[in-house]
């Protein structure tokens, strides 16, 4: 990385460091990045935050499992949401000559698709699509043989008609790897971001603050891994108003107690879980559940296999490849796709 890079990166986070703080009201993130940013993050319901053995696509959620190993691979990933929204992204590492840090640098693009434009008479006038697209760089440093410090700096734009806005955010991470004990653990914190109105009606303001936890812990005789991700730990109440609350009976009037275990359930909806299977000669097979997804998307009457996810890695000569599939809920689920190769030595 060059000394121009570097520079514009540390620019760039004191200008997001001000914009934070400079927006009053809060707004919430574009989809691109809520959406799971990678193949094998998604195939775990979310709940892959802290591999044991990292890949490149990784660093998108957590800049901190950036390595060495990781230098001169390249990564594409491909998602195919529903209803014509459809996710793409690229992402390169390397490491300088003489030197413990990695960078990494990719975009991300997330497009909607084709919408129709109308009067208020209801006549046609043309169509227009919409997008959210990001560019992503960062870098991470071993502290130690155990911890590993990275960030990432995201720049992007939201197109709808005529709103188009920018956004900006950076991501902190920090990881401890014990591989004498198959165990890897993660934090990542979100602590600046925001958007900010070029054009439109849309209102500027900034997004909330994020910390999540994550863990990994294999065993030495036992062919999986169990995985583990708790989220948005800033907010301990994520359910929505009045789910826990008692009901009335309308015909006579008695309260109904709504019998919901309420710590219980506000506990998990901030966790995902799921495991990854070492089938062998490169094959790996992960599972997950993601609980607050489930409750919040099923459908009482045809809950479906909302909030769970599976995904599979298996290698084709110099291509790693990883699928996965997300179900959020009855209406369709969502496709990853993504291959990664080297391209230099280092």
């Amino acid at each position: 990385m060059s000394q121009t890079h570097l520079h514009l990166l540390m620019a760039s986070a004191f200008l997001f460091f001000g914009l934070d703080h400079a927006m009053a009201q809060e707004t919430a993130r574009p989809a691109l990045m809520e959406l799971p940013l990678s193949a094998r993050f998604a195939g775990s319901a979310e709940s892959m935050g802290a591999p044991l053995n990292a890949a490149l696509g990784d660093v998108l959620f957590q800049p901190a499992l950036l390595d060495s190993s990781h230098s001169g691979q390249f990564h594409l990933g491909f998602m195919d949401h529903f209803a014509g929204t459809a996710q793409a992204a690229a992402i390169y590492a390397r490491r300088p000559e003489k030197r413990k840090w990695v960078w990494h640098t990719g975009l991300r693009n997330l497009g909607f698709g084709n919408f129709t434009t109308r009067d208020a008479s209801g006549v046609e006038m043309g169509q227009f699509t919409a997008s959210d697209v990001a560019w992503v760089s960062g870098a991470s440093l071993p502290l130690d043989s155990n911890l590993t410090l990275g960030t990432s700096i995201w720049l992007g734009q939201s197109v709808l008609a005529d709103r188009r806005s920018s956004f900006s955010q950076v991501d902190v991470g920090l990881t401890y790897l014990r591989n004498d004990r198959n165990l890897r653990l993660a934090a990542l914190w979100r602590p600046w971001g925001g958007m900010t109105n070029v054009g439109g009606t849309n209102v500027s303001g900034r997004f909330d603050s994020d910390l999540r936890l994550s863990m990994s812990k294999g065993f030495a005789n036992a062919p999986f891994i169990f995985l583990l991700t708790y989220d948005e730990l800033q907010n301990w109440d994520i359910s929505p108003e009045g789910l826990y609350d008692d009901s009335i009976d309308p015909l006579t009037g008695d309260t109904v107690p709504n019998g919901t275990w309420a710590f219980g359930d506000r506990l998990l909806r901030h966790l995902a879980v799921g495991t990854e299977l070492d089938l062998g000669t490169g094959l790996k097979f992960r599972f997950g559940y993601h609980h607050r997804r489930r409750q919040e998307l099923r459908l009482n009457n045809a809950p479906g296999t909302a909030g769970f996810a599976w995904g599979i890695d298996f290698k084709v000569r110099r291509f790693q490849v990883a699928m996965a599939r997300n179900t959020y809920h009855t209406a369709g689920a969502s496709t990853h796709l993504a291959i990664r190769t080297r391209l230099t030595d280092r």
